[in-house]
């Protein structure tokens, strides 16, 4: 089975999105797909987190974004990660180094992260990935 590795250091929606979008679309075409969030990605995991923010050089492209988001014409990147999930080939991991220096625990995690790793325990399940980025 085909596997995509993901490295998600950014809570700006302009980032999410596409990790999300990749390793949904990646998930329904039969690969498997880890995505871990370190970093100021790791916010984004947080329960009740909605990315508010782009990237300064995009914001009028985050704006539409956000607007075709906020209108029902795309979905969130919850959504997405959601119907990635539902294939059950879809795990998100956090950054337990990341964790610990924001000071966050697992009671502050979204139900739908798999677990807490840290690198090396990331690099041991991204060691046979086919494809491997790095979204920051």
């Amino acid at each position: 089975m085909t596997k995509l590795s993901l490295i998600v250091t950014s809570e700006k929606i302009d980032k999410l999105f596409p990790a999300t979008t990749l390793a949904t679309t990646a998930a329904i075409s039969g690969w498997e797909a880890d995505i871990f969030f370190t970093f100021w990605g790791l916010l984004a995991l947080k329960k009740g987190y909605e990315p508010s923010q782009v990237s300064l050089d995009y914001q009028e492209y985050g704006d539409k974004l956000s607007g075709a988001i906020a209108s029902g014409a795309m979905p969130g990147w919850r959504e997405l990660l959601e119907k990635g999930k539902a294939t059950g080939r879809v795990k998100v991991y956090a950054c337990s180094a990341t964790m610990a220096l924001f000071g966050m625990t697992e009671d502050e995690l979204e139900t739908f992260v798999d677990g807490v790793a840290g690198a090396a325990t990331y690099l041991g399940l991204a060691r046979d990935a086919d494809v491997s980025l790095f979204i920051s």
